[in-house]
């Protein structure tokens, strides 16, 4: 005897597939507006990772210019307190001299020994300190000519717009970055 099982098979006609046992089959595939409609939401994520990146990358930037503007502005003040020559036989005074886009690290007077840092092209550099330097007495490493209320040093970012503003007391100790 001769045993055929057809349970699986289907059957084509008039357009439509439908299998012996009678339940019709679906389709495969995705229609345009399924694909449309994936891409787009896949686009606007990117969209929106893309924004919050560039956001960050401004903000590492402007922290990373900070920290080493700071580490900088430290090591000319400890340079002063503990009379560093560099191999001159005297001692001398540092400072800082502070530029829209740049900052100038100095020994003894501001235009000898100097050591000019560019800032990023989108920070910006501003100071209140009296001819937009700071110089920090030998020993002490306090401020040579500190007037309340100008002792401020402000780093912007010109993209975004944020800041970072540097208090500094009369001793050249940072009191507060905000």
């Amino acid at each position: 005897m001769l045993h055929i099982s057809i349970e699986n098979a289907t059957v084509k006609g008039n357009n439509k597939n439908v299998s012996i046992s009678g339940k019709k089959l679906l389709s495969e595939g995705y229609t345009i507006i399924e694909v449309a409609l994936v891409v787009s939401i896949v686009f606007i994520l990117l969209g929106l990772v893309a924004v919050n990146l560039f956001k960050f990358q401004h903000k590492s930037q402007l922290s990373s210019t900070l920290n080493s503007f700071l580490a900088d502005y430290k090591e000319q003040q400890i340079k002063a307190m503990v009379g560093d020559t560099q191999g001159a036989g005297t001692v001398s005074s540092y400072g800082v001299h502070f530029e829209t886009s740049s900052y100038t690290l100095f020994q003894n007077t501001y235009g000898t020994a100097n050591f000019s840092v560019s800032l990023p092209s989108t920070i910006q550099m501003f100071t209140t300190f009296p001819s937009s330097q700071v110089v920090f007495a030998t020993g002490s490493g306090a401020l040579t000519s500190f007037t309340s209320g100008q002792n401020t040093i402000t780093l912007k970012d010109t993209v975004d717009g944020s800041q970072k503003v540097i208090t500094i007391n009369q001793y050249g100790v940072v009191s507060g970055v905000n």
